[in-house]
């Protein structure tokens, strides 16, 4: 059983549909709107009002989100909000220099999340379908990069980059970075779409890549009966949901389901509304007997919304066993520490909060956690808490929310 959080902690607002790349897997369900006026800075000030007292984290998106004529505004009133917030955006930037030097200023800022389809304007522009993209990106990435901005690639496996994703990788590390690579979701057949096989492919590289030590991670889902993966389940609906140009709230930015407005409703209404419940029972009845569930949620469901299909196309069936994380080496004098962001009760349990990480927990780890200060050995944990608490201090590390230091 998946429990939905009672109120979205991660919000996407997709600030305008105006696009500077041409992408032939754009899956945006408003990019045949792109001359579309978005809503005005007055009117997103409504709408913040509402997400910030929701949201932990909230992701600026479109289109191609710093073409909006007022974004500039918009940055001020998330300001103005105290709200965290990260920036997703194709790297294709009018004033690179103001951009950069901007959100280096705010302390509200997390990320920016800047695609980079390949290591070649071929395997780039492939994907963004506007010739000198990938010259441009790559520009403004470096300036971005030296300036000290906080950036996160973002890579989307296609047809076209299949032999480029370790380059890609070794290229964010050498720039200091993360790369998130997400799976190519299409509402219709594409001839970017990788064949089940290349898919396989390319998710086995990955896991390659990551055992190597390169910071690497998936940013959509990819179904654990397809193949085994560190792949996380989608959260739409769950604890995630996307505000779109005029103010509409859909469970996923890409999915065409409206439950609300929020300029004439409620965010709250929108998320328990009876629009949002049917999403949420998209969830195919077999995967709630599958091993995997807790981390697989039942495989993207805006595929099975938008094609008509009973389940995401690349689920295979239930499993009868789930494959365990590597385990982590523990040293007795290390010392953890939480690096949980937001503690949130909810009616079913405590849930911890880290950027787009969300992960809930048994009421009795509470007290591990408490005690996990930053000075007090695993030794001596152990001693107060057994074993339960080490195995509850290393699956935490796991998900992200504790790190360690060494005992001085």
């Amino acid at each position: 059983m998946i429990h939905w959080l009672s109120r979205p902690a991660l919000i996407t607002l997709e600030l305008t549909p105006a696009c500077s790349n041409r992408c032939p897997g754009c899956f945006n369900p408003f990019r045949d709107e792109r001359n579309r006026p978005p809503l005005p800075a007055s009117e997103w000030r409504r709408i913040l009002e509402q997400v910030c007292s929701a949201a932990h984290l909230v992701k600026l998106s479109g289109g191609e989100p710093t073409l909006h004529s007022e974004f500039e505004t918009i940055l001020a009133l998330l300001e103005e909000f105290g709200q965290p917030f990260s920036l997703f955006t194709n790297g294709l930037w009018e004033r690179p220099a103001w951009l950069v030097q901007r959100l280096r200023a705010m302390p509200q800022f997390h990320v920016a999340l800047i695609s980079l389809h390949g290591i070649t304007p071929a395997a780039h522009e492939a994907f963004t379908g506007v010739p000198g993209s990938f010259a441009e990106t790559m520009t403004n990435l470096r300036y971005a990069i030296n300036s000290g901005l906080r950036v996160c690639l973002s890579t989307v496996i296609h047809r076209q980059n299949l032999d480029e994703l370790a380059g890609v990788a070794r290229l964010a590390a050498e720039w200091g970075v993360k790369v998130s690579f997400a799976r190519l979701l299409c509402d219709r057949p594409s001839p970017l779409e990788p064949t089940p096989n290349e898919l396989r492919a390319a998710v086995a590289e990955i896991e390659r890549l990551r055992a190597d030590g390169y910071r690497v991670k998936f940013g959509n889902c990819i179904p654990q009966c397809f193949t085994p993966s560190s792949s996380s389940g989608c959260l739409a609906g769950v604890a995630y949901c996307a505000i779109g140009p005029w103010g509409d709230l859909r469970p996923c930015t890409h999915s065409t389901t409206v439950c609300g407005n929020l300029l004439t409703g409620s965010l709250l209404e929108a998320w328990h509304s009876p629009q949002m419940q049917s999403w949420r029972a998209l969830i195919p009845p077999a995967c709630h007997h599958c091993a995997a569930f807790s981390r697989c949620h039942g495989g993207c469901h805006v595929l099975s919304e938008l094609r008509g299909t009973p389940r995401d196309p690349l689920m295979r069936g239930p499993l009868t066993a789930d494959e365990t994380p590597p385990p982590i080496r523990l040293s007795p004098d290390w010392c953890p520490v939480p690096t949980y962001l937001e503690l949130r009760m909810e009616p079913f349990g405590p849930v911890l909060l880290r950027g787009n990480r969300v992960v809930p927990i048994q009421p009795e780890m509470l007290q591990v956690l408490e005690a996990c200060d930053g000075r007090t050995p695993l030794a001596t944990l152990e001693k107060r808490f057994g074993r339960w608490g080490i195995e509850v201090i290393a699956a935490l590390a796991q998900r992200g929310m504790l790190h360690y230091v060494r005992q001085t």
